[in-house]
């Protein structure tokens, strides 16, 4: 085989590749996104799951402290001072010497010691770390959904051609809503043709509407709705 056939095959097989690769991540682009199908006169909503339970707070009591009381001091007495030893002194005939009286010792008690009172410390307060607020994300898609609906509804104008003939009917309006609150990709799905610039232009005007940081992650969306026109009788 030659060098010229060896560089073409190789060549033919890297191509192939590339192609190959252009193909599947041209399919992953043109993917559509989810598509909600929200009627204008009712939204309808998926109830969300139960939000866990916020875990109880357990509360925190520091322990009392371990207090002994003193042991009592007895009462010091001193003990009485003995008797001088009678010095021996030969009796005289005529004349005895008088015993010696000796005074009474004071017994001196050392004061009692006051055991000072000791109360108990005050257990600490329990302490709870505060709970997030929940937050119901249903509620704010219908409430977010419901102000799309209300924007498209001002918006919408009777043509003036189909009021004259007195006609009445129904456009399905499909449209992609982004993260930012864009609206592109406006198309009809089904209706009489001389209501469809009326509804395409009614949806446009929705377009930058401010979307809640909690939906951001849940777009972008497909979202098809039903316009109604209706003449007051």
């Amino acid at each position: 085989m030659t060098a010229a056939r060896k560089s073409f095959l190789l060549s033919l097989v890297f191509h192939t590749l590339m192609g190959s690769l252009a193909f599947f991540v041209l399919i992953q682009m043109r993917t559509p996104p989810p598509m909600v199908k929200i009627p204008l006169q009712h939204i309808t909503l998926v109830s969300l799951s139960d939000s866990a339970p916020i875990p109880k707070t357990e509360k925190i009591v520091s322990p009392k402290p371990d207090i002994t009381p003193p042991m009592p001091i007895k009462p010091l007495t001193s003990q009485p001072t003995p008797s001088a030893k009678a010095q021996n002194s030969k009796p005289t005939p005529i004349q005895t010497a008088p015993s010696q009286t000796l005074s009474p010792v004071q017994t001196v008690s050392a004061p009692p010691s006051s055991q000072p009172s000791v109360q108990n410390a005050p257990a600490a307060e329990a302490v709870q770390s505060p709970a997030k607020p929940k937050i119901d994300i249903a509620a704010e898609k219908r409430a977010f959904f419901a102000s799309l609906r209300s924007t498209i509804q001002n918006h919408l104008r009777y043509p003036s051609a189909a009021r004259r003939r007195g006609m009445e009917g129904e456009v399905g309006v499909r449209f992609s809503l982004s993260n930012n609150g864009t609206i592109n990709a406006i198309s009809i799905r089904h209706g009489a043709e001389i209501f469809h610039n009326s509804a395409k232009t009614a949806v446009a005007s929705a377009s930058g509407i401010n979307v809640p940081k909690n939906l951001v992650d849940s777009l972008p969306m497909e979202i098809e709705l039903t316009l109604e026109f209706r003449l007051n009788s």
